[in-house]
């Protein structure tokens, strides 16, 4: 009897391990699934992913490109739902039945939610506050001003990226660029401090040779005008000077000067070697003036060739001129980049007078 009782609890024994090695191999397939997907659309990344269903509650947050993962999932009925305010999500939630296997391919899509609108705002502080232009990029353009305490806002603004520009001219700032996302809220506090800087400018100089050197009047019209006199080299320079189209006119009484006009254009650096060439007078000079009209006025380059050569610009009106010219027969020509021009050149005669060339008319 004591045998049979012992091979009694010796099966029973075994029984139970093998009932409790199935029983945990049962628990443990049971629980090790995942539910998993993404959102795309409006926006993707931060989104609040809840879990709920058989006995559990959990949340997630998707991340930069949408995805979320649930691990360790049992089987049974779970729903998914993603939130964030200002978007509305399609859909709004998703069933999901767990039994034997992962889950995946559980999307959503965010749209931006239909009248939910925020704000960008901040403050310009530094040499300048007021009249600040504040442009704003992204999702949304526009620009505006700051006011007299160098406040500004942009309102009305749908959740996305944004990026807020100052610009003020002879200024700087720091930053010198704000980049903004709107998520479900106001974005304040977007500030800059501008910072004064000098202007650039720069210098136009050369040199009188030939028959007198020392003390001619050089002339500057155009962007700005002034004069100054050579030095007993010949030399003189203007310095500065803001970008932009010149004319330099030397003159001293009894010289003439080739060339008797020099157009130049000033661009983002000093302009050298503008020279001129002086000879004595041998009788009276006069001028030749003209007109250019048409698709452009303002800026086009004359040239003058002959026995006295030089370049000018037409003013605002069109109009140019070339003076202290000798007796004999020219050639006036008109350029400008991305024009045509009737006629392309013009011959003129001086002789005794002063003349008005040909009219020029410009053409796209």
């Amino acid at each position: 009897m004591k045998s049979k009782f012992g091979m009694r609890n010796k099966f029973f024994s075994i029984g139970m391990i093998v009932f409790l090695i199935l029983f945990i191999v049962a628990c443990s397939r049971g629980s090790g699934y995942s539910i998993s997907g993404a959102v795309s659309g409006a926006i993707a990344d931060g989104i609040t992913i809840t879990l709920t269903g058989a006995a559990t509650t959990s949340t997630k947050t998707t991340d930069t490109n949408g995805n979320y993962s649930f691990s360790d999932i049992a089987n049974g009925s779970y729903t998914v739902t993603p939130s964030l305010t200002g978007y509305t999500f399609n859909p709004v939630s998703s069933a999901v039945v767990v039994s034997g296997a992962n889950v995946t391919n559980t999307n959503f899509v965010a749209t931006t939610a239909s009248g939910t609108t925020y704000s960008i705002s901040g403050t310009v502080t530094g040499a300048v506050q007021a009249n600040v232009f504040i442009i704003l990029s992204g999702s949304t353009t526009g620009m505006t001003i700051t006011d007299a305490n160098g406040n500004y806002i942009f309102s009305g603004l749908a959740n996305g990226s944004y990026t807020v520009t100052p610009s003020y001219t002879g200024c700087i700032f720091t930053p010198n660029y704000n980049n903004i996302t709107l998520i479900g809220a106001d974005s304040p506090g977007n500030n800059f401090i501008s910072v004064a800087v000098a202007p650039t400018t720069y210098g136009i100089s050369g040199a009188v040779s030939g028959a007198h050197i020392n003390g001619v009047t050089i002339t500057l019209t155009g962007a700005a005008t002034t004069s100054t006199t050579t030095d007993k080299n010949g030399n003189y320079s203007f310095s500065d000077l803001a970008n932009g189209n010149y004319t330099v006119t030397p003159s001293y009484t009894g010289y003439t000067f080739t060339f008797s006009n020099m157009a130049v254009k000033v661009n983002g650096a000093s302009v050298t070697n503008t020279n001129f060439v002086a000879t004595a007078s041998s009788g009276s000079t006069y001028s030749i003036f003209g007109t250019v009209t048409g698709a452009v006025q303002a800026g086009v380059l004359i040239t003058l060739s002959g026995s006295t050569a030089g370049t000018t610009f037409t003013n605002a009106s069109g109009n140019y001129s070339f003076s202290d010219i000798l007796n004999g027969t020219y050639a006036v020509t008109p350029s400008l980049t991305g024009y045509t021009f009737t006629p392309s050149s013009a011959s003129v005669t001086v002789s005794g007078t002063n003349v008005t060339a040909t009219t020029f008319v410009a053409a796209e």
